[in-house]
Order: C-alpha cells, then sequence, then structure tokens
C-alpha cells in the first residue's frame, strides 16, 4: 500500500467517524455538530461532493461498506431536500449528477442511472439565450452565467455519452464547451474566469478567483477527451491544469468557510484524474498533489484527524464538512496519482 493511499483511507474513516449522522443519512455540516433548525441548510451540494469521495473509497480499496453508505446518502437527502433530488441551482445537481452517474459506474444499480438521466434532463433546460448561451446558475436568476455551472456539463454530456452511447449527451457538452471557450475562458493563460452576467450583462467577474473553475475545466477537457480522443481537449486540460498550478501553487490557497471550504477539493480531483489518466502529467501533477498532501497532512485537526480550510494552519473550530471534505479529496487525488506513477514506472 502506498504512503498516500494509506492517508486516504485514514481521511475516509475520519471524515465517517467525525461527520456521518446514520440517523439522517447525511454527513453532518461542522464539527462539533450543533443543533439545527428545520431551515438550517443541510449543504446539498457538500453532500454530492461527499457521495463522490465515497465512490472514490469503494475504487481505492473495493469495500461494499462504501457503496451501501453511499445509497443511504442519497435516500438521506431526498427527505432533507423537500422529497427530491432538484433544486434551484444547476451547479448544485450537476454535482449531484455527476457523483449518481460515478455511483452508477461501480455499483450497476439502475437507480443511480435514472436519478442522474433526471437531473440531467432539468439541467439541460437551464441552458437559454443571455449572453449568447450557457447554462445559468439558478432557476431565479437565469442572465447569470458561471463556470460551475458549465464546465460540470460538460464533463456529465461526455461521460453519459461514453456510458450510453447517446450522442445527443455529447452534442450538448460540446456546445457549452464552445459558450465556454467564448466567454470564460481566457485563450492566452488558460485562467478560467468565474462567471458574466451577474452584475449586468456582459459583466465578467474576472476578479473572482476561485480554484475548482480551472479544476471543472480540467475535467471538461479531460472528459471530451476520454469520449472523442480530441487532442485539442486534451491540451485544453492540460494548459488548464498548468494555469492553476503557476495560479495558485505551491500549496493552493485557503478560500475560506463555507462553500469556499470545497473549491480545491473540486482542482485535485480533477487534477488527479489528469495525472491518472495522462501519462504526460503523471510526473508534474503528481509531485504538486504530494507537496500539498505532505503540507495537509502536518496542519491536522489534532482531534479528528482532518483539515481545515487552509492547508498549511491546523483548522480552529467549528470545522466544516467543506474544508474537511477537500482534505479527504486531496489525499485521495494524490494517491490516485502516486498509484498511476508507480504503474508507469515515473
Amino acid at each position: 500500500m502506498s504512503a498516500w493511499t494509506d492517508a486516504a483511507r485514514q481521511a475516509q474513516a475520519a471524515l465517517d467517524t467525525h461527520f456521518w449522522d446514520d440517523e439522517a443519512g447525511l454527513y453532518r455540516v461542522c464539527l462539533p455538530p450543533r443543533l439545527l433548525r428545520p431551515d438550517d441548510p443541510f449543504h446539498y451540494w457538500w453532500q454530492a461532493h461527499a457521495l463522490d469521495a465515497l465512490v472514490d473509497a469503494f475504487e481505492r480499496d473495493g469495500e461494499q461498506a462504501h457503496l451501501a453508505r453511499a445509497a443511504r446518502l442519497v435516500e438521506g437527502v431526498r427527505p432533507a431536500n423537500r422529497g427530491s433530488l432538484h433544486n434551484d441551482y444547476y451547479d448544485d445537481m450537476l454535482w449531484m449528477a455527476l457523483a449518481l452517474l460515478r455511483l452508477h459506474g461501480v455499483s450497476a444499480d439502475p437507480r443511480f442511472l435514472a436519478d442522474c438521466l433526471d437531473l440531467w434532463g432539468d439541467i439541460r433546460g437551464g441552458w437559454n439565450g443571455h449572453e449568447g448561451g450557457g447554462v445559468a446558475w439558478r432557476r431565479t436568476q437565469p442572465g447569470y452565467k458561471n463556470t460551475p455551472a458549465n464546465a460540470p456539463a460538460v464533463i456529465l454530456g461526455a461521460r453519459l455519452s461514453r456510458q450510453t452511447g447517446e450522442e445527443n449527451h455529447l452534442d450538448f457538452a460540446l456546445a457549452v464547451l464552445r459558450w465556454l471557450q467564448a466567454h470564460l475562458i481566457d485563450p492566452t493563460t488558460g485562467v478560467v474566469w468565474d462567471g458574466v452576467g451577474r452584475e449586468a450583462p456582459g459583466r465578467i467577474d474576472r476578479d473572482w478567483a476561485f480554484t475548482y473553475n480551472e479544476g471543472t475545466v480540467i475535467g471538461a477537457g479531460a472528459a471530451l477527451w476520454q469520449a472523442t480522443g480530441d487532442s485539442a481537449a486534451l491540451a485544453l486540460a492540460r494548459r488548464t491544469a498548468g494555469a492553476a498550478l503557476e495560479r495558485y501553487g505551491p500549496v493552493l490557497p485557503g478560500e475560506g468557510t463555507g462553500d469556499g471550504g470545497l473549491f480545491k477539493g473540486v482542482l485535485v480531483r480533477y487534477l488527479g484524474l489528469l495525472a491518472r489518466e495522462d501519462a504526460a502529467s503523471t510526473a508534474g501533477i503528481g509531485a504538486f498533489l504530494a507537496a500539498n498532501a505532505a503540507c495537509a497532512a502536518r496542519h491536522l485537526d489534532p482531534t479528528s484527524g482532518l483539515n481545515g480550510p487552509d492547508w498549511a494552519a491546523v483548522p480552529g473550530r467549528p470545522l466544516d464538512l467543506s474544508a474537511a471534505l477537500s482534505g479527504v479529496l486531496l489525499r485521495e487525488s494524490a494517491a490516485a496519482a502516486q498509484r498511476a506513477a508507480l504503474r508507469a514506472g515515473a
């Protein structure tokens, strides 16, 4: 067992021990847990990434307990979300649909593919003519288009096309990518802007630098390359990864508590995927992930063994699920890159 594989195992076990609420079938949103009022958020999109982490854990060690907990989590989300997997935010539903598709892939349970496709139909309805196309961030803001509601749509469409053989999923993914490249990806630097139309039509949020924007575009390029073999898609993933390492490295920055705590977890997920699938990226990205994981390992919460929002500082309390998840995803990605390097003899 590689060092980072063991670290990933320990991190997922710590997350389950300290955050899992078996009665609710959800991960608690903070540590120590607080008594929630009925209107307190359960953080749907954090739960989606926790679902993804359980699939990572199963892919790493094959233990059925991870799949059982994943299925329980899907069923826990429904009552917490008014009996449905749908909500107001297209990006939230994309995170959930991506995790459900991966869960279907490892479990072969048709319920999860059906849930994914149900969400996908809703998400595709978020495309409109404001800003020349693209998927809206949320139903009530049809004119605001951002990267986290579009790059994951490319990933999901490409993956669905591979899994189902239906070209319409790929066609939509390609249309979304064309829109992204025309509006939110700097063609010179590879930097990814957050969104357009939030404050005024045509106004781009160039000053919003969030790590998950580059992360999702890396994932989009990689997914399209895997679906089509298109070298331009792989080049997009590689260029965006290079831009992210230069922009945010050598150790990824803290992005605050709450939702921001999960942003760099998304980046490391897709960096890890690229390192695993693209031999030319394995060594460089693998070293970057290992350096971040080593830094994070030196700054764990002494009680839970989990990280906070800043991997270069021991976290205080309360500790958000979002930040703890990012640390888990970092270890899984470092482990995946390390295994890829060992297979390649790098």
